[in-house]
């Protein structure tokens, strides 16, 4: 077994719609983990997929539920098909492995964006009431 199989059981069992979940140690992603920050919603393509900002959740130990527990608590609230863990790594949760693996693909993607984008400078922001309806389109009528 796995050192994340408890952490991966504890999500499937508080996160039914769940299927697939991938973890990874991604580059940019992970940087921003290692301050604790969340990614932000800066382009469209983010807020088709993500709903707004890619949330950080705290700090976990590897083994048992803890990296769990946090996985949930961070998704909580949040459109967000993915998180990063504080100072850890990305975990990307979908009704498919297919969707999951997405989830993971476009969190590294849209980490790296907004880590160039910071180096430029403070990124514009896209109006919360946008990005809500960026994502109801992407979700409900554009189906790629």
């Amino acid at each position: 077994a796995s050192s994340d199989t408890a952490s991966h059981c504890y999500i499937y069992r508080h996160m039914p719609e769940v299927n697939g979940i991938v973890h990874t140690h991604s580059r940019y992603a992970t940087a921003f983990a290692t301050h604790g920050r969340p990614i932000p919603c800066i382009t469209t393509a983010m807020g088709d997929e993500f709903g707004g900002d890619i949330p950080c959740g705290g700090f976990a130990l590897i083994g048992g539920e803890a990296i769990g527990r946090v996985v949930v608590e961070a998704l909580q609230g949040s459109r967000s098909p993915a998180c990063l863990l504080q100072s850890h790594g990305v975990f990307a949760v979908g009704a498919t492995a297919e969707k999951a693996v997405k989830a993971a693909v476009m969190t590294e993607d849209n980490a790296a964006i907004a880590w160039a984008s910071l180096l430029l400078g403070e990124p514009l922001t896209i109006a919360s009431s946008d990005i809500d309806k960026l994502y109801d389109r992407y979700q409900n009528v554009y189906g790629q």
